[in-house]
């Protein structure tokens, strides 16, 4: 019994796997073939009829076998641009994803440069030394140390409300080198200054650093306080 189920399920199979094309045509062999036996089985009939009758009996016995051929074209257009149609959402969806990858591969090189350029900031240290008299006029005495890499065309910059002094140029910063400044005019009852300390990288690319002064006057005199902005 079992035998007999696995060779009708095996046939059923067959038979699925034939396209239309494959039924097509073997019934349009079939068909041909039976008209011709029809027409060669009343061929004294056939000779006798007039021109336009072989016409007609032409469109009649052909009529069908194209009609079924044209259906079986739209068909198969259908089925091709089906084809084409899936075709191209997988170049898509290909392309999409390849899109995705150099997407994230170009993040992950700007992180990278970020992370390179970041590397490459020095790590400077503002230190306050004390008032000193020179010429009769007392200025503020700072230092600043470079802990990271090299850097050159330092300028420091002072401002306080809004109001920027000129700017003081400074010698490269090599790591582990300290340059001393005087600043002057930062006396009060609270003055609070920014120092902005331009340079520029190894790489050749400008940056800043940013260092907050606040400076207090009480009955011990002075009082400087540097705190620096995160960057």
């Amino acid at each position: 019994m079992k035998h007999y189920r696995d060779y009708w399920a095996h046939q059923a199979k067959w038979w699925c796997s034939r396209n239309l094309e494959w039924w097509a045509a073997h019934f349009t062999a079939l068909y041909i073939g039976g008209a011709i036996l029809i027409m060669g089985a009343r061929f004294d009939e056939l000779i006798t009829l007039e021109l336009n009758a072989i016409g007609d009996l032409s469109a009649g016995v052909f009529g069908p076998v194209a009609f079924l051929w044209l259906v079986l074209g739209y068909i198969q257009q259908g089925r091709e641009l089906k084809i084409s149609s899936d075709a191209l959402q997988m170049q898509a969806a290909e392309l999409k994803e390849s899109v995705e990858q150099q997407k994230a591969l170009v993040e992950a090189q700007q992180e990278n440069l970020r992370h390179y350029e970041r590397s490459l900031e020095p790590l400077l240290e503002l230190k306050y030394m004390g008032a000193q008299e020179i010429e009769g006029e007392w200025l503020e005495n700072f230092e600043i140390r470079n802990f990271g890499t090299y850097c050159d065309g330092v300028v420091v910059r002072l401002s306080s409300d809004e109001v920027e002094k000129p700017p003081m140029p400074l010698e490269p910063l090599h790591k582990d080198v300290v340059r001393g400044f005087f600043l002057s005019d930062m006396s009060g009852v609270f003055q609070k200054f920014e120092l902005t300390v331009q340079y520029r990288k190894l790489s050749g690319l400008a940056s800043f650093q940013i260092f907050d002064i606040f400076v207090t006057e009480d009955y011990e005199g002075q009082n400087v306080r540097i705190k620096k902005q995160p960057f």
